[in-house]
């Protein structure tokens, strides 16, 4: 009788295993859902258009006043300052965290995610699918956007501002920054959009931490010292994304953040955005 029931047990078990889902069948179906909207592609799709369009224009500006330069200007160039412009690169950030947060609040307000989670109750396995998608995605973007600016930079300053090309020391390192920080900025919306659950209320936070937060850190605060201050804005993500691109530091305002220090804030936002989804998920309802 006891090893009837074991065998029975363990043929169920075998049952279900041969039932889980499979990875790459939990990222074609977050994969398809990303795309269902088409407004994923047309955004990401325009978004690359118009910085390369701004990069574009901001390397036209420089090439035309580069005769008129003073010597120390022309002595110490910075290429990334027109090809990756902070402030406007914020509105960036702030578009693809809430692509990314819209992965989740989407389905939390359509309430597929409950029929999601009935076909795999696994919950991390379904999270970590739709990280792993939304990640891969906004990575690509984030190299072709980047390679695209520089191709663009070092077109129109060919003959006049010379010396710069792939191979030059921090255009590689801007590349691999932009080409982390875009998934990072979607990683972040999808981790606020976790925590508070409301399309709405998703939205207002994933703009206030990308368009005000950066603003609110590098602005006397009564509360602050300005070494503390300056220490928690460097730590946003526009911040040290920004630390990575730049060449040299004449257009750089306080005291910056080092190299490993940026590298090290934008992954830890990575990390602790995962960590948020798959976390919450598991210790709520839906």
């Amino acid at each position: 009788m006891t090893a009837t029931m074991n065998t029975s047990v363990s043929a169920s078990h075998a049952g279900s295993t041969e039932r889980r889902a499979r990875w790459r069948d939990l990222l074609g179906s977050e994969w398809i859902k990303l795309w269902s909207l088409r407004s994923t592609a047309i955004v990401l799709g325009c978004l690359v258009v118009m910085y390369v369009y701004f990069a574009y224009r901001a390397a036209v500006t420089t090439y035309d006043a580069w005769p008129t330069m003073t010597n120390w200007m022309r002595a110490d160039p910075d290429p990334a300052h027109d090809a990756f412009d902070g402030p406007t690169f914020m509105l960036l950030q702030a578009t693809v965290g809430t692509i990314g947060a819209m992965t989740i609040a989407g389905e939390y307000a359509s309430g597929l995610i409950r029929t999601s989670l009935i076909a795999v109750p696994d919950r991390n396995r379904v999270m970590l699918a739709k990280v792993g998608v939304v990640a891969g995605v906004m990575a690509t973007v984030g190299l072709i956007l980047s390679v695209a600016i520089w191709a663009v930079t070092f077109a129109v300053f060919s003959g006049r501002i010379n010396g710069y090309s792939f191979s030059t020391p921090g255009v590689g390192r801007s590349i691999l920054a932009t080409t982390l920080m875009v998934p990072v900025c979607g990683l972040i919306g999808m981790g606020l959009a976790a925590l508070i659950r409301n399309t709405a209320g998703t939205v207002f936070a994933v703009l206030a931490f990308f368009l005000v937060g950066p603003l609110v850190f590098k602005a006397p605060l009564p509360l602050l010292s300005n070494n503390l201050r300056a220490d928690i804005g460097n730590t946003m993500p526009a911040y040290s994304w920004y630390r990575l691109c730049i060449m040299a530091h004449g257009h750089i305002v306080e005291r910056i953040p080092s190299v490993p220090a940026a590298w090290t804030a934008l992954i830890c936002w990575a990390v602790v955005s995962v960590v948020v989804v798959v976390m919450v998920l598991r210790r709520r309802d839906v």
